[in-house]
């Protein structure tokens, strides 16, 4: 099990994909953590969907039923706006996601449709029930293409990505057909800058942010980063951290490893003849745990931030106490320091998944797109007319602050990172490894909890 989803677990933290996504629970051994198994294990939760694979032919399992008659005519509710019943709807959606080929997270799925199971179980969206059109890609280009292929012509008012590794293949032809393209997270560079794209949680470049910040808190002005050599690594490596760093009081040092014949040890070691006074990561599960171990090794003692990896912690154990990492929602394992809300709704969200016959999925990837989903709710209430592509796109580029489910509110439209402006979230949240009094460890925010990335990285 845990030899294959380390690999999983380096593509999506390289994504940047949410610290939730990146490890299980704190201390809680192989057992708590979510399977990669394949689709043709697990169905589906939510409505009755059409599946569409790669190779299945169209479904012909009926149309939407948005007639536009019944939005936004009733008498009013006293306070001026319209009272809205949209009963006896269908909201056609599509959900796309990597599974059943050599990239296979299901839970990208499953808390994307036990959330929608639990909307609709709960009145839906105004009376409208939500209807998935599932397509599951195998993270290569030509999959990207042929479900964007299926799902435009299954008349779907928005294209929802669980994981879509190969989404630059694909991003404009949704894009092109008018339909909205919305994920928790981006999942390549071109939909972090599209006009009809929305990704609900925070922009990649505020994963620069919080080190820079703990370094300067802690009073340390020379660190060096640890990079993996990559184009997008180095890419964000000047571009990015440079002048957050920069902007923060912080002189570094650029150490750059083989990404396929790495020495962490050397790395450590370049780290420590620079007399550092801390060390970054910007580094997959992979670097992180070879960065760790070997500072550990070498008996470096200063300071490590692991970007937002998260494997490690129970991989190296003890190893892990005192570094820090970071994400952008809150989580099962850091619950009783969330807002009382948020603690009843990660208790919500375990029952739910358990029910739907997910229990292992609470732990791991699924609280990303369940969060998304229940965040998407809110959005998909504001509309008044008619619930087409055309309303979706204009209900999330016109949404303003909305709440967020597990994490901070929304800004979608409002561009709260301006260089990736289809992000609608630029809070993080930094949490350091403990050892609790039972021996085991844990993750404790760092301050106040989640900050605004962007106010302190000085674009």
């Amino acid at each position: 099990m845990k030899s294959r989803r380390l690999p999983l677990l380096a593509l999506l933290c390289a994504f940047g994909l949410v610290a939730a996504a990146c490890g299980g629970s704190d201390g809680g051994g192989g057992d708590g953590e979510p399977s990669a198994t394949t689709a043709a294990q697990e169905a589906p939760v939510t409505t009755d969907a059409a599946v569409v694979t790669g190779d299945d032919p169209d479904s012909d399992d009926g149309t939407s039923s948005d007639d536009g008659d019944t939005a936004g005519d009733a008498a009013g509710d006293g306070d001026g706006s319209p009272v809205i019943d949209r009963t006896g709807e269908i909201i056609r959606v599509g959900y796309v996601n990597n599974e059943g080929g050599a990239i296979s997270l299901p839970e990208l799925r499953t808390g994307g449709e036990v959330a929608i199971q639990t909307i609709n179980e709960s009145g839906g969206i105004h009376g409208a029930m939500i209807e998935t059109v599932v397509c599951l890609s195998d993270a290569t280009p030509e999959g990207a293409i042929n479900c964007a292929n299926k799902l435009i012509e299954e008349d779907v008012v928005l294209a929802y990505m669980g994981l879509e590794l190969a989404s630059e293949a694909a991003i404009h032809r949704w894009l092109d057909a008018g339909i909205p393209y919305i994920s928790s997270n981006s999942w390549g560079p071109t939909e972090r800058n599209s006009p009809g794209a929305f990704l609900l949680h925070a922009a990649s470049g505020a994963y620069a942010v919080g080190p820079a910040k703990t370094f300067s808190e802690l009073g340390i002005d020379h660190i060096a980063v640890i990079s993996q050599d990559s184009p997008t690594g180095l890419d964000f490596l000047d571009n990015i951290i440079k002048p957050v760093l920069a902007h923060n009081g912080i002189a570094w040092e650029r150490i750059v490893v083989d990404a396929a014949a790495p020495d962490w040890t050397a790395a450590v070691a370049a780290a420590q003849s620079a007399g550092v006074e801390g060390v970054m990561g910007q580094l997959d599960e992979f670097g992180c745990i070879g960065m760790i171990a070997a500072a550990t090794a070498s008996g470096f003692d200063k300071p490590i931030f692991a970007g937002s990896c998260t494997a490690y912690i129970n991989l190296l154990g003890p190893a892990a106490v005192g570094t820090y990492t970071q994400g952008d929602l809150w989580i099962p394992s850091i619950a009783d320091f969330a807002p009382p809300e948020i603690q009843e709704r990660l208790v919500a969200f375990r029952e739910e998944m358990t029910a739907a016959g997910y229990p292992s999925h609470a732990d791991g990837f699924a609280i990303a797109p369940y969060s998304a989903w229940r965040e998407m709710e809110f959005i998909l209430e504001m509309i008044e007319g008619p619930i087409t592509a055309e309303s979706v796109t204009a209900a999330f580029a016109n949404a303003g602050e909305t709440p967020g489910w597990l994490g901070p509110n929304l800004h979608c439209g409002e561009a709260p990172w301006p260089a990736e402006s289809s992000h609608c979230g630029s809070q993080i949240i930094v949490l350091q490894i403990i050892e609790r009094d039972d021996g085991t460890l844990g993750r404790v925010p760092i301050g106040d909890g989640f900050f605004d990335a962007f106010e302190f990285s000085g674009f």
